[in-house]
């Protein structure tokens, strides 16, 4: 049966009194905790994580696994996910052996019911996770004129890159907010910020889960929940690997990108971004055109081998060939 009231006040624009209180709080242990991670980062990193379930996603190789060993050392309860459980057992045994507390849970993140479910295995076993981080994802390189026939490549991105990540997120919030506690990472790239051609799909599903993050980040200013984002230049893990071209530039180290991951944990700030991004969205919002303009044509030198069913696809035409045609 439907409450009147409620019925009533949806047809009028109510306001209630905001809390301004946990705002000033934010603001000291903002300042606190971002003096210890420079001071004493792994005495702060014990202290934030010394008994704290730490779910980490994509946590069979790449940042994740070393992530884990860290928190681990630190004192935390570590949950890993990913498709690989062997991998998983093997950094599992590993933390177990040097003393550290870490369990298993084996999911396929693209598939969205395997989300839920290994969620509430974990609530039910565990009690809820403070420190979610989603640093499982799928990169993909191919030009948008050789993506045609490939909508597929789109489908797969946004299902573990975004859908997978929020899902998660989704799952594990309302015990957070019941607890007034809890911190939600999101690794994301720098590419937001730079926007390389050739990664349509791949910063399609980050740039919506940063938009995820930053309206969830934003309704959660007053509690005691912070969602923070990373935005990682190149890390030499396996997922470049198969990009040969990324042999021949710069990248971050994986014991760099393991420091900024823990910093975060640390300080909680709203985002670590590095001096590249910061660049790059300056010129971005400054020079718009010029910034599209050398983008282009890094992305004009570079070939970019056609697949093999190319041939088959409707070719893109210039405005010259469609002008010759009409005429």
């Amino acid at each position: 049966m439907s409450n009147p009231k409620v019925e009533r006040s949806r047809d009028k624009v109510l306001f209630r009194r905001p809390k301004i209180l946990p705002y000033f709080k934010r603001a000291k242990d903002h300042w606190v905790w971002n003096t210890k991670s420079i001071f004493k980062s792994q005495s702060a990193l014990e202290e934030r994580v010394n008994g704290k379930v730490v779910l980490l996603t994509g946590a069979s190789s790449g940042i994740g696994a070393v992530v884990a060993l860290r928190l681990a050392f630190a004192g935390a309860k570590v949950i890993l996910v990913a498709r690989s459980k062997d991998k998983l057992e093997e950094i599992a045994e590993d933390i177990r052996d040097q003393g550290g507390n870490a369990f298993v849970y084996p999911a396929n993140l693209a598939d969205g019911e395997d989300c839920d479910r290994v969620c509430q295995q974990v609530i039910q076993e565990h009690g809820g996770v403070d420190i979610l981080i989603n640093s499982a994802g799928r990169s993909i390189r191919r030009s948008i004129k050789f993506s045609f026939d490939r909508f597929h490549d789109y489908e797969r991105t946004m299902q573990i890159n975004y859908f997978g990540a929020i899902r998660m997120a989704m799952n594990l919030l309302p015990g957070m907010l019941e607890r007034n506690e809890g911190h939600i990472i999101n690794v994301s790239t720098v590419g937001v910020q730079a926007l390389p051609a050739r990664f349509s799909a791949y910063l399609g599903s980050k740039c919506a889960l940063e938009g995820w993050s930053c309206a969830a980040a934003n309704e959660l200013a007053h509690t005691g929940v912070t969602v923070s984002t990373i935005n990682y230049p190149l890390v030499r893990t396996p997922m470049i690997a198969p990009t040969k071209i990324y042999d021949y530039i710069p990248v971050m180290s994986p014991e760099k990108a393991v420091d900024w991951m823990l910093d975060m944990i640390v300080t909680r700030n709203k985002r670590k971004l590095g001096p590249l991004g910061l660049a790059a969205q300056g010129m971005y919002y400054t020079l718009p055109k010029i910034s599209e303009t050398i983008v282009n044509i890094s992305y004009q030198m570079v070939y970019e081998v056609p697949p093999l069913n190319y041939s088959k696809q409707r070719p893109i035409k210039t405005k010259e060939e469609c002008s010759e045609k009409k005429a």
